[in-house]
């Protein structure tokens, strides 16, 4: 048996959303959840919600490599124990991955202060020749499967089974993958469907030493 672990990011390893590394102010704040308002609404399609969403972030002045690469520890609070947890499963052979909506080099960052071996991130950040940001794409909203899928790629590319991945997590968008591995360990959830199709449930990430 392989032993392969993901884990979801916003409100399993960290505290903070990805989106956080840009500290908005409230009017940026008034202007973003104005726009999800229209798309969730159906006022706008999907193109335009994240053309929209991008000239926001552009109207920052903050929207491109270098402040995000500066500013990354500003929204990568790990949670307590995290780094405990990554580092003792790291001594017990785990391959480590990172399956998550957030930012894709938000999440390459994450991983290389962590050292893992991999992540899939669902939102990507197109950027210009000079850094600055361009569009912005989300698979995530698009794929409902996108975490099984990733899932999948990960178990494809270390020639494993999928029930050979472990897969944490707390939030909706996580009980795909706890259905296809049987193996989802809940940390702190307060979503109900996904506590109940857990394999364990825990409040916190210390707590995953005593089941691996």
């Amino acid at each position: 048996m392989k032993k392969i672990i993901c884990f979801d990011v916003n409100g399993t390893l960290v505290d903070q959303n990805s989106w956080d590394i840009f500290n908005f102010s409230e009017e940026i704040e008034k202007k973003l959840k104005d726009i999800f308002d229209d798309y969730y609404n159906n006022k706008i399609p999907l193109r335009d919600f994240w053309d929209q969403v991008a000239l926001v972030f552009k109207s920052t002045g903050n929207a491109n490599i270098e402040y995000i690469r500066n500013h990354f520890d500003d929204a990568n609070v790990l949670k307590e124990g995290a780094e405990d947890l990554i580092n003792y499963l790291k001594e017990k052979g785990y391959k480590i991955y990172l399956i998550s909506c957030s930012i894709d080099i938000y999440l390459e960052e994450l991983t290389r202060k962590l050292k893992l071996d991999g992540f899939f991130a669902g939102t990507k950040f197109i950027f210009d020749e000079n850094g600055e940001l361009l569009s912005i794409e989300s698979e995530c909203f698009e794929n409902k499967n996108f975490k099984e899928e990733k899932v999948r790629k990960v178990a494809e590319e270390n020639n494993a089974e999928i029930e050979d991945i472990i897969f944490v997590g707390d939030g909706k968008n996580d009980i795909g993958a706890f259905k296809i591995t049987k193996n989802g360990i809940a940390i702190d959830s307060e979503v109900e469907e996904l506590r109940n199709i857990a394999w364990k449930n825990v409040k916190q990430l210390k707590e995953i030493k005593n089941i691996l």
